[in-house]
């Protein structure tokens, strides 16, 4: 017989065996498909690098609207500051293939930081995540790394090759290290001179009164301006005072990818003056909101669900957010799972049934995708600009639930901001 310090690692080797089995199985997965599928994405990246010396014999401007081909008729653009081409500029002189592994696999060494962070949280705030107990620390976090790789928004972008991932590291990296010589700001700063939306998480630090991280990220931002200006001043001109405002340039709205608040208003049928006015009431109102409540939660150190709803803000507020930027996605829901439903809707009751209804849909639809249920619903991948109504509406269903619980952690966090609770406070 086994000594009883011995049995429990004797019992939890197959479950262990079973995880990284799993692991190898998802990630090599879509290594493979990144590297002989996938990578449109980082073609756009590469080929506005290969702008700035003419690599590969590239003889088009930066921000030429034909700049890489998808059909014989439709065409992907530059959409990024000068500052982004710059960032890109080592790519373009590195065979395809070797870029996108390079990029994938940053993007899985992410993910599994991001793992990290969410079974250290999720421990810290008095919970466990799943099977922890027969896995271990390294295993369950590796396990969680893999399900957040095949979730919607990591599996569509690592097909992809995108960017967000990197955008994701640099401002969780900044919200979560110690702000001592060097004050909060300038990694999101960075952030924004590669894509403009990170500026929203200024919100943070506007509500936690962080003056000197307000002003680092906006010197840090300007800097990449500044360096976008001074290496590539006539592709600077050219964004800043053309391509940034173009939305001819960012893609079809309506299409069924698109989980801002504009995309899923003009999903359900809202067009014209009506959806300006609902979607800017929407916007405001929800920008209030995660305002109001940041400084109650910082007491109660939720210091991701801070971050949660302001890269749900970020999200929702931008004309054009396509799932595979929602990279936020495990975040919002380890937030969901060990801070709102525990502290808000904890009492049986119809508040509670309406909050877990909406959760859960938001989280099985979004870690779906969008686009998975509108193909499927719509029979074909193809076309996709012109999809029928039904379709249309179903697809945005999950986002519109996220969007409706959210408003409920709001109000709750709103009602409670002076209630002292000692046992929430106790493990901050």
């Amino acid at each position: 017989m086994s000594s009883p310090a011995t049995k429990p690692r004797e019992t939890s080797l197959p479950w262990k065996v079973c995880a990284w089995v799993i692991v190898a199985i998802v990630l090599g997965g879509q290594f493979w498909y990144a590297m002989t599928t996938g990578g449109l994405d980082f073609t756009v990246y590469r080929a506005g690098a290969t702008t700035l010396f003419g690599n590969d014999g590239m003889q088009k401007s930066l921000y030429d609207l034909h700049l890489v081909p998808l059909t014989e008729t439709s065409y992907l653009p530059f959409t990024y500051p000068p500052f982004a081409a710059i960032l890109f500029l080592p790519f373009a002189f590195l065979p395809v293939k070797v870029g996108v592994a390079i990029m994938v696999i940053f993007s899985m060494a992410v993910a599994w930081w991001f793992a990290a962070i969410i079974y250290d949280y999720v421990n810290h705030r008095g919970r466990t995540i799943p099977f922890q107990d027969k896995l271990g620390r390294t295993t369950t976090i590796a396990l969680l790394a893999a399900l957040i790789c095949l979730s919607g928004p990591w599996r569509r972008g690592l097909g992809l090759v995108q960017i967000n991932p990197l955008i994701m590291l640099l401002i969780l990296a900044d919200l979560l290290r110690p702000a001592t010589k060097v004050p909060r700001g300038l990694l999101i700063g960075i952030a924004a001179g590669i894509k403009l939306t990170p500026l929203a998480f200024g919100l943070v630090m506007l509500m936690r009164k962080d003056i000197k991280g307000l002003v680092t990220l906006a010197a840090s931002f300007a800097g990449t301006i500044l360096v976008g200006v001074i290496f590539l001043p006539h592709q600077a001109k050219e964004f800043w005072f053309h391509a940034v405002s173009d939305p001819s340039r960012v893609g079809n709205i309506n299409y069924l990818d698109n989980i801002s608040i504009q995309g899923w208003l003009m999903h359900i049928g809202l067009t014209g003056s009506v959806l300006k006015v609902v979607m800017y009431v929407l916007i405001v109102t929800l920008i209030v909101g995660v305002a109001a409540v940041i400084p109650s939660l910082d007491r109660r150190g939720m210091k991701l669900s801070i971050v949660s709803l302001n890269a749900f803000v970020m999200l929702a507020i931008s004309p054009i957010s396509w799932s595979h930027h929602n990279t936020w996605y495990p975040l919002i829901f380890a937030a969901i799972c060990v801070d709102a439903v525990p502290w808000l809707f904890s009492r049986p009751g119809l508040q509670r049934r309406v909050a877990l209804t909406l959760a859960w849909v938001a989280a099985i639809g979004l870690y779906i995708s969008p686009m998975w249920i509108g193909i499927a619903l719509y029979g074909s991948s193809e076309y996709l600009d012109y999809i029928t109504t039904i379709p249309l509406v179903v697809s945005a269903i999950p986002i519109i639930c996220l969007f409706l619980f959210i408003w409920m952690w709001i109000i709750g966090a709103w009602r409670k901001r002076n209630v002292t609770d000692e046992r929430v406070l106790a493990s901050a």
